[in-house]
């Protein structure tokens, strides 16, 4: 039997293994899906030695190691060379990387809105945000103001930029119609909460509980809630492993939601 882990240092909550172990069942794949906790002391040791073992066929990287883990990979698609991160893994004669959050996110969005030509704010700049970021480049957004609490230079931007800070806050969401939330906590609050459009679109990367503080601030507005996202990047890696892409099934839809609310 295949046995296939996520790898992170607070995986043991991941919903990634009722995900993946849905799937197998459902496509009669003789496989395993559970997790493995590491700590970043160890880190380099103990992965070495995880990706040695026997029927150990494919890993899924998480927080915070899915820059740590590159030098381990042989072969990287890129898509992670550019974001420096790596989620996905699949284990042979040679160990090769992809990440499937950039592309993951994307699908997530309702299409039929042509967000590419709205102003969307990205709040925090963390490694989930360079996904984020990358793919809205990459799609043709180009109305695009980072809100970072410290400033740092943006990573796919043509001309030298930097994230706006916080205090800038009131005047960028005025007029925003995608508002993506990266960080853990609830960014907007109190007299900002009306700032926001009745037409926007709320997003949070945090996938539990699914109504995040950040999104019941807004019980009016659309939401992208952020199990979706885990959703298609899970997929993504699937079809990386197995050569197809699985239904998101309203079961298993379901089911996840029992385990976020």
């Amino acid at each position: 039997m295949d046995k296939y882990f996520v790898v992170g240092n607070n995986s043991s909550k991941s919903l990634s293994p009722m995900i993946f172990n849905y799937w197998f069942k459902k496509y009669k794949i003789d496989a395993k899906y559970s997790f493995i906790e590491l700590n970043d002391k160890s880190f380099n040791k103990d992965i070495k030695e995880i990706l040695t073992k026997k029927n150990v066929s494919g890993l899924n990287i998480t927080i915070p190691f899915k820059e740590k883990i590159i030098k381990h990979v042989d072969v990287l698609d890129e898509h992670s060379e550019v974001i420096n991160a790596t989620n996905c893994l699949s284990i042979g004669k040679k160990i090769k990387g992809i990440n499937t959050d950039w592309l993951g996110y994307y699908k997530t969005l309702p299409k039929h809105l042509n967000l590419a030509k709205k102003k969307v704010v990205l709040i925090g700049y963390g490694g989930a945000a360079y996904a984020i970021h990358y793919v809205l480049k990459k799609k043709g957004f180009n109305n695009i103001t980072i809100i970072n609490r410290t400033k740092k230079a943006l990573k796919f931007e043509k001309q030298a930029k930097q994230t706006q800070g916080y205090d800038r806050f009131e005047e960028i969401i005025k007029s925003a119609k995608l508002i993506i939330n990266t960080t853990p906590i609830n960014p907007i609050k109190n007299e900002l909460i009306n700032r926001v459009s009745s037409d926007a679109i709320l997003s949070d990367i945090v996938y539990s509980p699914k109504e995040t503080s950040f999104l019941r601030n807004f019980p009016n507005n659309k939401k992208i809630y952020g199990i979706s996202m885990l959703l298609e990047q899970a997929a993504l890696c699937f079809k990386f492993w197995f050569g197809f892409e699985p239904v998101i099934d309203r079961n298993l839809i379901e089911n996840l939601d029992k385990q976020i609310k």
